[in-house]
């Protein structure tokens, strides 16, 4: 069984695909930003490690390129392979697209992790894990939508497997097909429920 978290505040950033993004110091929800005195309430060791990543959180960013790849950026701290590895599978379970589709960003683009990083120091996979779900929540709902429209069906009578959303008759449109309809021309703030995992 898995217990539903508060809300998340994701956004749909203004492009001409859907770019999907999270800015964890407004999505973290506050009563993890402040502990409190009774021992129940204090702070887990991944929340903690998730407040450490509030500096760059703003700058992660999913994007559904019409030709149904998913790209994305991670703050330059939280960047290597480790971090983009990690994003990657989360993308891939939460769009539902196989992982070949998510692409990594170049090596060049890539800032390594300083050497030597300290000793008990978040890993960069993990601070950077739930801003990257609610970037993909946001994804998700927007290409849902986006296909509820172009099929006339409910959302609620879709399904996103295999890099496509398909309705009860089976028609299927792929993600890519959407990425323009599910975008914005304005920044739109989301609020997206997420389930601990």
């Amino acid at each position: 069984m898995t217990a539903s978290l508060p809300p998340f505040l994701g956004y749909v950033l203004a492009a001409p695909v859907l770019v999907a993004a999270a800015e964890l110091t407004a999505a973290y929800p506050a009563a993890a930003r402040t502990p409190s005195p009774d021992v129940a309430g204090l702070l887990g060791l991944g929340q903690i490690m998730t407040a450490a990543a509030l500096p760059g959180a703003a700058l992660i960013s999913v994007e559904v390129g019409p030709d149904g790849t998913v790209s994305f950026t991670l703050p330059p701290d939280r960047s290597g392979y480790d971090g983009d590895t990690s994003a990657a599978e989360l993308i891939a379970d939460g769009l539902c697209v196989p992982r070949r589709r998510v692409r990594v960003p170049p090596a060049g683009a890539r800032v390594r992790p300083a050497v030597g990083r300290a000793r008990g120091a978040p890993h960069p996979a993990v601070g950077t894990r739930t801003p990257v779900r609610v970037a993909v929540a946001v994804a998700r709902r927007r290409l849902l939508e986006a296909a509820s429209a172009a099929l006339a069906t409910p959302v609620a009578g879709l399904r996103l497997a295999a890099g496509a959303v398909t309705d009860r008759a089976g028609r299927r449109l792929d993600i890519g097909a959407l990425a323009v309809t599910a975008a914005s021309t304005s920044t739109i703030a989301v609020t997206v429920d997420l389930t601990s995992r």
